[in-house]
């Protein structure tokens, strides 16, 4: 017998999640007394006899599914032991209810009867194929006057063995077609994605749950309010609104919400599949009020309504850009919005009955709203790549739109879809930042500890050890060598020094009013060239040792072994807290210098930020890590100078060899150790297990795992934090618990951070959107950068590049930069995660990873490790999705950074060698059979690498695929197998396996 479309559609649903019963329904019944067995064969008989749909049986033949009716003289139910748990009677029956039916011509009814100490229990399982929502109380209807009269020992009635007639699926007609084919052009589903939970991958998750809530008092009056003032149906109402928080977070604006219809006509007793699930088209714009959205939501409900008839499934395949597969469906969120169902009381054989709620542990779609006109409830079934904590605020969020509509039904939704009250408190308290300043500068804090412990040492350098009073008259000596230079407040003086006397230099130029300028003497000297011009330079300080390229044109060098002895003290030429403190470069992309400027407020904030934060006091040494001409090595000194503490400095080998580190550090206190960029963490294990009370700040996007994992182990604190250049270093930080599990961020003392969508709206806590920060941490800048653009809550702010959601306690979790997220044929990665395992590995001094991106859209990574021996090359190559390259140094830009373009080329050449090596293995046999299969079903031209579906295949496909697979090699796969494996190669590798 033929199958419908309806009907293929809902078996490639049990083919993508096999072993489960993602299509069953089931219909639970307890009564107050005892229920006969005999009596519910018999009735059971009776009214499987009345609806042939009852009795109608599948087979699964290769990627057919062919049907047939059972004679009512040979069709049966057995009634099973229903086996009761002793916990949640909805549990027992909903377990009972999702044990898969096999599609092999046995019976798709399933009869379960158990005793209770409340009175029997029955659980009635139907698969989708033969059944839907309203066939649960039609069921109801036929079954109990029957089991009544048998019970009671009464002739059945008539009407109720009369062989009811099947509902046919009508022929789609071509008006509705022509309809559904206008309304849905150029729909693209890509535009569906929740920004919330996890993202889809390849592999479908049909895992679902609900949560529901009553409407407030507030909503259900707003609900009545907006009926009038937008002249919709209520229906209307809710769908405009269910709209607009889809829109608010993340779907659309172009949106397709499927909205379940029966469709028995005029024969309404009809048992079976009788529904179809109409696609609703609406644009929403965050721009406009609710009233637009709302008469748009009306006029696309009832011209949907209106051709209702057709099944939407006969137009898959059709459109361009709708298919059969998972990733290409034409709605992913439903709006269930119910009948008015009469409420009866239920009694069998004289016992009182009741209704058990059978809930389906699926859910096809992200999200489906369910609710009914006379119930002030509203009902979310969502699947489980949503956290219920998101649906739950998702809830309150539906709840307050609907009030803030109201109030005024044309204010722009932007400014209230997506929010309630409780996500504006948790936005507020993640952004209570503000504290009154110890000292408004580090100079300022710096002096503090001169007049408080004057004889304490401030900078350890090997054997020698400098107080903060001899720190503080080398300072006042430089700034009287300045001066005699004729530098002025306001001018750049270029520091060329030494760790050990780069902070004398640096404090000499703050209090000559200058800015300073961190020079690296090992860098290129062309880039250091361009630096000095580029800054306009007054003066270079320059230190033991250092030499810089000799050129006509560089301003006057200062050695600071010329600085003169400090005369009668004199007022410090300080800019103020909002003045400039340094200029900082990194190479642009015509190898120019780009300038970053942090402000003396900005570097105090951060340096007591985390003094509190990490502990820095009286007696900490703070090992100094960072290469020079840094941001992080103007921390590692001010971080200790300004609490009280002293640097401890440690030679370069310290950056990448834990012995090293520890035999510099170990002797000195150094209690407090700040990670910089492309430092490995796990050289910290060494010092940690030496002193076990080590306290580590690490950049979060830099800190694997594993690393955490070593750390804690060793009884270390673990800190990690998030800056750029474009922060005054350090942004966030937050306390690391474990390794494991996502790490709240806060922001620093006087920043605040929101994360926003692309057209600049806020998003509330939980939904992605890209990280903005505003406040002291941000360097500074023309009022016109347009890097720094202003917004109408919290003026001046940074976009960051980075993914990130907020926390509901108010905390940032980022998620990687945006740029830095890919897709692969194996699902999702951020290369800065790739980087940060690699740098976690034993002899890797540095790492770099990026993307390549290949014919089908897709990418291919290309992970780089500068490794100083080829010990552990296997195990590194195991830490990447992709291909690694090993090198004795990363190539990199004069300022000393990875040189991406440089990389990039070398992944581009990685990508075809190993692409031609694999695409050359045509010798495998089993290979050469699957491309064949590959050819046929996909008609391309195949090669062992061809992704099947992105190339075209979709999940009916990937069907007759795994049956030809059988036929050829007698294993049989499951779909889920093809989706894991989608290349020729890779899936006889499973073959094999």
């Amino acid at each position: 017998m033929k199958t419908s479309s309806k009907e293929k559609a809902l078996w490639l649903l049990e083919q993508l999640v096999p072993g489960t019963g993602v299509n069953n329904l089931g219909l639970g019944l307890q009564v107050s007394g005892r229920l006969r067995p005999d009596a519910l064969r018999a009735a059971l008989a009776i009214v499987a006899g009345r609806f042939e749909v009852l009795r109608t049986v599948y087979r699964t033949t290769g990627a057919d599914l062919v049907k047939e009716v059972v004679p009512a003289d040979g069709f049966a139910v057995e009634i099973e032991p229903l086996a009761l748990s002793g916990g949640s009677l909805e549990g027992d029956l909903t377990a009972f209810t999702d044990r898969p039916f096999a599609l092999d011509g046995r019976p798709l009814v399933r009869v379960g009867l158990a005793a209770h100490p409340d009175g029997d229990v029955l659980c009635v399982a139907v698969h989708h194929l033969v059944f839907d929502m309203v066939s649960v109380a039609l069921f109801l209807q036929a079954f109990i006057p029957v089991y009544d009269a048998i019970a009671a020992g009464r002739p059945v009635p008539a009407q109720a063995t009369a062989p009811a007639p099947a509902l046919a699926e009508p022929e789609p007609r071509p008006a509705d077609l022509a309809y559904w084919r206008e309304t849905l052009e150029g729909f693209r589903p890509d535009g569906l994605d929740l920004w919330c939970g996890t993202p889809r991958g390849r592999q479908p998750e049909l895992a679902g749950a609900s949560a529901g809530r009553a409407l407030s008092a507030g909503a259900q009056q707003a609900v009545v309010g907006l009926q009038r003032a937008v002249r919709a149906p209520l229906g209307a109402v809710m769908l405009a609104a269910y709209a607009a928080l889809l829109a608010s977070h993340g779907a659309g604006p172009d949106l397709v919400v499927g909205s379940p219809v029966n469709v028995r006509g005029a024969n309404t007793g009809a048992i079976g599949y009788h529904v179809n699930v109409v696609p609703i088209r609406i644009r929403v714009d965050l721009g406009e009020g609710f009233r637009a959205l709302a008469r748009r939501a009306r006029d696309a409900f009832l011209g949907a309504m209106a051709h209702a008839d057709t099944p939407v499934d006969e137009l898959t395949g059709e459109l361009p850009g709708i298919g059969a597969s998972w990733q290409t469906q034409l709605f992913r969120h439903l709006f269930n919005f119910l009948p008015e169902a009469p409420a009866v009381e239920l009694s069998v054989d004289g016992m009182a009955a009741r209704v058990v709620t059978v809930e389906n542990p699926h859910s096809k779609f992200d999200l489906e709203l369910v609710g009914s006109p006379s119930r002030a409830e509203v009902v979310f079934r969502y699947s489980e790549t949503l956290a219920r904590a998101d649906v739950e605020a998702m809830l309150d969020r539906f709840d307050a739109l609907l009030v803030a509509a109201a109030q005024d039904p044309d204010r722009p939704l932007g400014e209230t879809a997506g929010w309630s009250d409780a996500d504006r408190r948790a936005v507020e308290r993640g952004n209570a930042t503000a504290a009154p300043a110890a000292y408004p500068t580090v100079p300022e804090a710096f002096r503090s500890w001169v007049e408080r412990t004057p004889d304490a040492p401030a900078v350890v350098d090997g054997e020698h050890t400098v107080s903060y009073r001899q720190l503080d008259e080398a300072a006042a000596a430089v700034r009287s060598l300045l001066a005699g230079a004729g530098v002025r407040a306001g001018d750049t003086v270029a520091v060329a020094a030494p760790r050990g006397e780069a902070a004398a230099a640096v404090l000499g130029v703050w209090r000559a009013g200058a800015v300073c300028l961190p020079l690296d003497p090992g860098h290129d000297p062309s880039w250091l060239t361009r630096q000095l011009a580029r800054s306009r330079v007054r003066a270079v300080l320059t230190g033991t040792g250092v030499r810089l390229p000799a050129d006509g044109d560089l301003p006057p060098v200062l050695p600071l072994a010329g600085a003169p002895a400090p005369g009668p003290a004199a007022a410090d030429a300080n800019g103020g807290p909002a003045g400039p403190a340094c200029v900082l470069h990194t190479c642009g992309d015509a190898g120019q210098p780009v300038a970053t400027v942090l402000s003396h407020a900005g570097l105090a904030a951060a340096v007591g930020h985390f003094a509190a934060e990490l502990g820095v006091g009286p007696g900490t040494g703070v090992p100094a890590l960072a290469a020079p001409a840094t941001f992080d090595a103007l921390f590692d000194v001010f971080l200790a100078l300004g609490a009280g503490g002293h640097c401890v400095v440690v030679p370069d080998a310290a950056r990448t060899d834990g012995a090293a580190l520890r035999d510099a550090a170990g002797g000195h206190d150094a209690t407090v150790a700040v990670v910089p960029p492309g430092t490995p963490a796990r050289i910290l294990a060494d010092l940690a297990e030496q002193q076990p009370g080590l306290t580590v700040l690490a950049r979060g996007d830099e800190l694997s795992a594993e690393t955490a994992g070593r750390l804690l182990a060793a009884g270390c604190r673990l800190h990690r934090g998030h800056g750029s250049p474009e922060t005054t270093g350090w942004a966030l930080s937050g306390p690391v618990d474990g390794p494991d599990g996502p790490t709240g961020e806060r922001p620093v003392a006087h920043t605040r951070a929101f994360v926003a969508a692309p057209d600049g709206r806020e998003l509330p806590p939980g939904v992605r959107g890209e990280l903005l920060l505003a406040g002291t941490s941000l360097a500074l800048s023309d009022p016109d950068d347009p890097a720094f653009p202003t917004d109408a809550r919290y003026g001046r702010h940074h976009r960051t590049g980075e993914l990130a959601r907020r926390r509901p306690d108010g905390t940032i979790e980022r998620l990687g930069r945006i740029d830095r997220r890919i897709t692969t044929a194996d699902g999702p990665v951020d290369l800065g995660h790739v980087e940060a395992v690699l740098l976690g590995r034993p002899g890797v001094t540095a790492a770099a990873a990026l993307a390549v991106p290949q014919p089908d859209g897709g990418h291919t990574v290309v992970a780089f490790a500068e490794t100083v021996d080829a010990a552990g090359a296997d195990d590194l190559a195991t830490a990447v999705p992709g291909r690694l390259v090993r090198l004795a140094g990363l190539p990199r830009t004069p300022d000393g950074r990875p040189d991406r373009d440089a990389l990039l080329a070398l992944a581009r050449k990685a990508v075809e060698q190993g692409t031609d090596r694999q695409e050359q293995r045509t010798d495998d046999p089993l290979v050469r059979e699957l491309v064949g299969i590959w050819r046929e079903l996909l008609t391309v031209e195949a090669t062992p690498q061809t992704d099947f579906f992105a190339s075209g295949g979709h999940s009916l496909l990937a069907a007759v695929l795994a049956q030809k697979i059988e036929e050829l090699t007698g294993t049989s796969l499951e779909l889920g197998d093809v989706f894991k494996h989608p290349t020729p190669t890779a899936l006889a590798a499973l073959l094999r396996a």
